[in-house]
């Protein structure tokens, strides 16, 4: 699966599991292990109970901020090879009341060739979030998941 309409129809499934804060069907996006690096910090999980575990200061703290969706702004995917690809996408998060909480833009390393997945779709393998930390920080909200 290496069509830009289907990696973007993935990653409708991950906004999808992300606005419902859906710790399970978030990692179910994930091939592990798997690198996400911020402005700030970086993190490796080796397994999916890793991150499960870690998933739940994640949620706290979008529970936090009043998050009620995250919708995709804009999204553009780059074929690396047959096996691998990239998917630059920028982020919108909306509070409970339909308003902007913050916007960022964030690459995902992506396995494409269904290698490692169970049911052979694509799999996110590392995250560089560019501009998410910043972000908060000029809303003023203390990064702490």
């Amino acid at each position: 699966m290496t069509l830009p309409t289907e990696i973007r129809a993935f990653f409708d499934g991950y906004a999808r599991a992300f606005t419902a804060q859906d710790a399970a069907a978030i990692c179910d996006h994930y091939q592990f292990p798997v690198q996400i690096l911020s402005e700030d910090t970086g993190y490796v999980f080796r397994d999916r109970a890793e991150m499960l575990a870690d998933m739940k200061g994640f949620v706290a703290f979008y529970d936090k901020v009043d998050f009620a969706a995250a919708r995709i702004a804009s999204f553009t995917y780059q074929k690396l090879s047959k096996a691998f690809g990239q998917a630059h996408v920028d982020w919108e998060l909306i509070d409970k009341s339909g308003g902007h909480i913050v916007g960022f833009h964030t690459t995902y390393t992506l396995r494409v060739d269904g290698k490692g997945s169970a049911d052979g779709k694509p799999a996110i393998i590392g995250i560089l979030a560019h501009s998410e930390d910043s972000a908060w920080r000029e809303r003023g909200v203390p990064v702490d998941w």
